[in-house]
């Protein structure tokens, strides 16, 4: 069923604009911040502080520590509690000295700063920060897969992609912050655009004013009926809509990319293939070229 028939749903479409704007302009946002206190972890926050300017909004510092990390010795010998205090003393400093920088750094925004350190598989601590503060944006760097340690860091990214349901920002290693003007969805054929993520949509280009691209991936060009339902959706939003028929996701998105000033590509997480070539060991060039981004996550209700 298209969400905007006829004169009401005109009018319905409105509203909804403008109920999306009032909303990202009142409430205030919850934003998890990975962070191993790399350049690259460092680079993302950066990004983000400066994406979400503007916008009231609490940020959470997260540090992850690794589980198998905790030596087996130590904890036979010492209480837990001792050895997760001895194990988190470093962090915690250096998450207080980040969380001080940038209070100081932001302090002519409306911003909140939190810090949070766990000790869980990596995965499981960001889906019980997602629950328990209610979050609204993940946003995590990656280096892409040119070495081992940047292979680790790809296999985190695509672990939060696949396992957590949250909108994920993925901030590519030494990208510097520009404000934004296109955006790009990339629809596979299996996607539907329901209303769920319209809503999303409307939301993200509303508050940050951007300029709408789809470009829907189809399996058989004869095929219309996905594409009635994108443009009955897409109608009163002033997208740029393009319908490729392309068994090359990478190659479609690519071209797309060479031809159109993009800032953000964003695709809905329903494929695991398609995001594990996205930050596969081994990249082909195209994957690459999209890699130079930053990239929003979605996902299907």
């Amino acid at each position: 069923m298209s969400l905007f028939n006829g004169t009401d749903s005109c009018h319905s479409f409105f509203e909804k604009v403008l109920l999306a704007l009032v909303t990202s302009l009142k409430v205030m946002k919850k934003i998890l911040l990975l962070t191993d206190f790399s350049k690259n972890a460092t680079n993302a926050i950066l990004y983000a502080l400066q994406f979400f300017s503007g916008n009231p909004c609490t940020f959470y510092l997260m540090y992850v520590h690794k589980v198998e990390s905790y030596i087996s010795d130590d904890l036979l010998e010492n209480s837990k509690d001792s050895v997760y205090e001895a194990i988190a003393e470093k962090p915690k400093a250096k998450l207080k000295s980040l969380k001080a920088t940038l209070i100081k750094d932001y302090a002519h925004e409306h911003y909140e700063f939190k810090t949070v350190i766990d000790y869980d598989v990596f995965t499981d601590a960001i889906k019980q920060a997602v629950r328990k503060f209610s979050l609204d944006y993940i946003v995590m760097g990656s280096n892409g897969a040119s070495n081992v340690k940047e292979v680790l860091m790809g296999s985190n990214t695509i672990n939060v992609i696949e396992k957590v349901s949250c909108k994920t920002l993925v901030v590519p290693s030494g990208y510097r912050f520009k404000l934004p003007h296109e955006f790009l969805v990339v629809l596979n054929p299996t996607t539907l655009l329901d209303q769920y993520l319209m809503d999303i949509i409307i939301a993200f280009i509303t508050r940050f004013k951007l300029k709408l691209h789809v470009l829907r991936l189809v399996k058989n060009i004869v095929d219309t009926t996905v594409v009635v339902n994108d443009l009955d959706n897409l109608a009163y939003l002033g997208a740029r809509y393009q319908r490729v028929e392309a068994d090359d996701v990478d190659k479609a998105v690519a071209k797309y990319l060479e031809t159109h000033p993009i800032d953000i590509t964003t695709y809905v997480a329903q494929d695991k293939s398609f995001v594990e070539r996205l930050f596969s060991a081994s990249p082909n060039k195209e994957i690459k070229s999209r890699m130079n981004l930053p990239l929003l996550v979605l996902h299907s209700q």
